[in-house]
């Protein structure tokens, strides 16, 4: 059995932080037009990993939470006081979403890149960039 390593997390200004080990479900970079949006970046970069392997260290009081009207499922949660993202429960994935710049540690599983058609014109190949 793999042993993971754990990743700790918190907000900008440390009043919400937590804990989590894998293993873990999907790490993706989404770059449509709510992340965008949400982010106020080109793409949200999220981990997303089982409720039983996530654990609020201190904090999760200071935590508020926007969703949009149904039947939508996309959400954002953030700190009360800093206004940082931070991990919320994803209905959609059945697991806790968090946003992996919140940690600065790396997961144990390589990033995908989702919502290829959803995407602006002046960022559209992360590959070409790296090179």
């Amino acid at each position: 059995m793999k042993i993971y390593n754990k990743l700790n997390g918190k907000c900008l200004c440390g009043k919400v932080a937590w804990e989590m080990t894998g293993p873990y479900e999907f790490f993706g970079m989404c770059q449509c037009s709510r992340c965008r949006k949400v982010t106020g970046t080109a793409f949200a970069s999220n981990l997303f990993v089982r409720s039983e392997n996530f654990f609020w260290a201190s904090g999760e009081d200071n935590v508020n939470e926007y969703l949009m009207d149904p039947p939508n499922t996309f959400g954002n949660s953030f700190c009360k006081n800093c206004g940082s993202r931070v991990p919320r429960f994803s209905s959609g994935r059945g697991a806790m979403m968090v946003p992996i710049g919140s940690t600065m540690d790396s997961p144990e599983i390589e990033p995908t890149l989702v919502c290829l058609g959803d995407h602006t014109d002046w960022f559209t190949d992360l590959e070409k960039l790296l090179r």
